[in-house]
């Protein structure tokens, strides 16, 4: 492990990719291709096939991941209509968004089948090991070897070079972290809500939010301006008040890098930056001039200090004093709000022969956290954002009504796009069209401005699981 590893918790991250049936293959013939495959993929990520030793160790042994196989009693295609997020887990071991004991496997699998011959594949692996990134190029992997077309020449090997160029120096942390679990967490009753952003709007965003300062914002940039000043907006109407707010953001050290650190690096490389906003950053040009200018340190100069014996010290002077703000800014009662980005990680490229997903969702939110934290992640077409919001109850029925946020994107948008589907364009005063937004029958059968997305989510005593088998 190296020493950027401390800065993760020792827990098991969950990732579930839905895909429809292979009409090419039957069942038992994809099943068996998806092991075969997953353990030539595992004789090169290899740690990936070996057990927990303690925070910072993997015990090699070579005795596989946990593979486990499971039947859903329905369509693929009836669960994508309209996804229950609390369900997400059934599609997972059942030691999911737990912490990793001594002894337990660094990988684990499930295999869902759905009537019609869909698959779910879910798995979770150790945060210790992986960032995005590198899970990433796990899962490209994995599919190329799934589809045998690895290109002559093509090297598709892990680099495991992260612990030399950033030792550890010790196998115990250098910095008590904990701190960092406590800037989020609040009070009260969260819920999740996704918001799907298409490309087309995002262009229009991307126009208005240019300026001197950024004069090519990016897509993550402009969808988490709009974000976070429609939250403010929420919370500020939900208090009465004006607020401020701590944002935390998530940087990938990879890129930051001179020369970058491609995505086959295994390790984390994650990074965070904060910055405390005032009111007049709701402005969406100042927003993205302030985000962009927080991640500005963040650059090839700093990894470069992060690396070698003096990596210690710069790891611990930066943590120290982001303590020491942090505190500062919590104290004067500043909104804390979290945002991370998976975009373009390429996780709709895991194309295991027979189609791209039709859904990644982001299953650490399957149950919501008390926090206030926004995921944002690709669409399967491509140029979209779809964001994950955590937010207390009151203020997210303040936020999924905001007429400003509505015209920009879709709430909670229809995961699967029937080719058979009917799109309404309907016009009424506006008192009407209130009250029938709001019909809970019309909210049950369609979605209120749907984008052309993809998402999922599973109904109770769906699943039953066989035992489990073991991939080597």
């Amino acid at each position: 492990m190296s020493l950027l590893d401390h800065f993760t918790p020792n827990v098991y991250v969950p990732f579930i990719f839905f895909y429809e049936a292979n009409k090419a293959s039957n069942i038992s013939k994809t099943s068996q291709l998806l092991k075969q495959s997953l353990s030539k993929t595992l004789s090169l990520y290899y740690p990936l096939a070996g057990k927990a030793n303690d925070n910072l160790s993997i015990h090699c042994d070579d005795q596989g991941a946990c593979y486990a196989v499971a039947s859903a009693n329905c369509c693929l295609s009836d669960y994508l209509k309209q996804p229950i997020l609390s369900t997400l887990l059934k599609f997972l071991p059942d030691v999911a968004l737990t912490v990793l004991a001594p002894g337990d496997h660094v990988l684990r699998v499930q295999e869902t089948v759905f009537s019609c011959g869909g698959i779910a594949i879910g798995f979770l692996y150790t945060h210790t090991v992986f960032d995005g990134g590198a899970l990433g190029a796990f899962i490209k992997t994995w599919a190329t070897i799934a589809r045998e077309s690895i290109t002559e020449g093509a090297d598709l090997s892990p680099n495991f070079s992260a612990s030399s160029i950033f030792p550890q120096i010790s196998t115990e942390s250098p910095l008590d972290l904990t701190f960092l679990n406590s800037i989020l967490s609040r009070k009260g009753e969260f819920v999740v809500r996704r918001f799907g952003f298409d490309g087309s709007v995002i262009s229009n965003l991307k126009a208005k939010a240019a300026s001197s300062g950024v004069q090519k914002p990016t897509r993550v940039e402009v969808v988490s301006a709009v974000l976070y000043k429609c939250i403010m907006s929420a919370l500020e109407a939900k208090s009465g008040t004006k607020k401020s707010a701590l944002v935390t953001n998530g940087v990938n050290l990879r890129r930051k890098a001179v020369p970058p650190f491609s995505d086959n690096w295994v390790g984390n490389f994650v990074w965070l930056v904060a910055m405390e906003t005032q009111a007049e950053d709701k402005e969406l040009c100042k927003f993205v001039h302030r985000m962009r200018e927080a991640l500005s340190p963040i650059n090839g100069e700093f990894v470069k200090s992060l690396q070698g014996e003096g990596g210690k010290e710069t790891f611990c002077a930066y943590w120290k004093g982001r303590q020491e703000s942090f505190s500062k800014a919590l104290a004067k009662g500043v909104e804390p709000i979290g945002f991370n980005s998976w975009c373009n990680a390429g996780l709709f490229d895991a194309d295991y022969g027979w189609g791209k997903p039709l859904w990644v969702p982001v299953v650490t939110f399957a149950i919501a956290s008390p926090q206030i934290f926004i995921q944002l992640t690709d669409t399967r077409h491509g140029n979209g954002v779809e964001a994950w919001v955590v937010l207390d109850v009151e203020a997210m029925s303040l936020l999924e009504h905001d007429k400003e946020l509505l015209s920009l994107a879709s709430v909670d948008p229809i995961v699967l796009c029937l080719p058979n589907g009917i799109e309404a364009w309907v016009v009424l005063e506006e008192e009407i069209m209130t009250l029938v937004e709001h019909d809970k029958e019309l909210i049950s059968l369609a979605s209120l401005y749907p984008s052309h997305l993809q998402i999922s989510s599973v109904r109770s005593n769906l699943l039953s699981t066989m035992p489990s088998v073991v991939v080597y």
